[in-house]
């Protein structure tokens, strides 16, 4: 069947259609019983066209408002209101914040852990640190460039004086029961049991070694904030909490690290649990150093062990 023959079709459909439109007909519903007209309405084609017409227009027209103005709107795939979309604007943004700062830490972490082990010098990480700056400076938002500014001030102070204590253990440079006058610098036991081995720099015995059973809890020597926390293949578990005034507690040989690197701690909060990992560990024990401004503090001299 060709186009025309579909044509006349069209055509003969429509001129009845036209032929009909004006018809009335009469629509009566009775009682059965009575032959009681019931209801009586009079119909044409034109009106039904007209009403269903309307009809369809009505309902769209209220389904519209609906979404548009009513909770319904969320089950309607692909459709945000106005105060959605914002809440989405604002969650992607914070996530994204957070990203960068993880990544952040992330890299100082191991630029700190690297400077632990005397694998990088202080140049390569000021060049680390410009790059992470570049990528702030790239990324457009200006809270966070001046937040990220700060934190890498913070980052780039801890990271020399971590230098200066590899230097110095490294020279044998080091003061001998070197008191340091720090104000407000209170500490408090990080952990019960018995001293096997006391700080002798002579020795490179930076700090105390104190032993007790598997498990026994460790908790931080003061409030700070922790600047590492990994594993070390000599020192094993080891967990790094800086304090105020240039203070740097260690704690390693943990079994178990219960903080994260950029957690704030206070004095007395359980930090890890105390082992024997990592190759230097003779037995269960905790090695326990104070560092100050480069240089290791006798912790005997600033807290009492029970």
């Amino acid at each position: 069947m060709n186009f025309k023959e579909y044509f006349r079709k069209f055509i003969g459909i429509w001129q009845k259609v036209r032929k009909n439109w004006k018809i009335k007909y009469h629509l009566l519903i009775r009682e059965d019983a009575t032959q009681h007209n019931v209801f009586s309405l009079k119909l044409s084609p034109r009106n039904i066209f007209v009403v269903v017409t309307l009809s369809a227009v009505f309902l769209i027209a209220l389904t519209a408002l609906l979404i548009a103005f009513t909770p319904l709107g969320v089950y309607v795939t692909g459709y945000k209101n106005p105060d959605e979309y914002r809440k989405y604007r604002e969650m992607k943004e914070k996530v994204d914040s957070v990203e960068l700062l993880l990544a952040q830490n992330q890299q100082y972490i191991d630029n700190f852990y690297r400077v632990m082990r005397n694998e990088v010098l202080p140049n390569d990480l000021e060049t680390e640190e410009e790059a992470n700056a570049a990528e702030i400076a790239e990324g457009g938002d200006l809270s966070l460039k001046d937040h990220s500014d700060a934190e890498m001030d913070i980052r780039e102070e801890s990271a020399d004086l971590l230098q200066t204590i590899m230097n110095k253990q490294s020279s044998g440079d080091v003061a001998v029961n070197k008191r340091a006058d720090i104000q407000n610098l209170f500490m408090q036991p990080p952990t019960t049991g018995t001293i096997i081995g006391y700080y002798n720099v002579p020795q490179s015995q930076y700090g105390l070694d104190i032993a007790n059973r598997q498990g026994t809890l460790i908790t931080s020597a003061g409030d700070g904030m922790v600047i590492f926390s990994g594993y070390d293949a000599t020192d094993g578990n080891v967990i790094i909490i800086q304090h105020h005034d240039n203070v740097i507690s260690i704690y390693k040989h943990n079994r178990l690290l219960l903080k994260s690197a950029g957690t704030k701690v206070s004095a007395g909060e359980p930090i890890a649990e105390m082992g024997n990992s990592g190759i230097s560990a003779k037995r269960t024990c905790l090695h326990f150093e104070l560092w100050h401004n480069g240089f290791p503090l006798n912790p005997l001299d600033y807290l009492t062990l029970k």
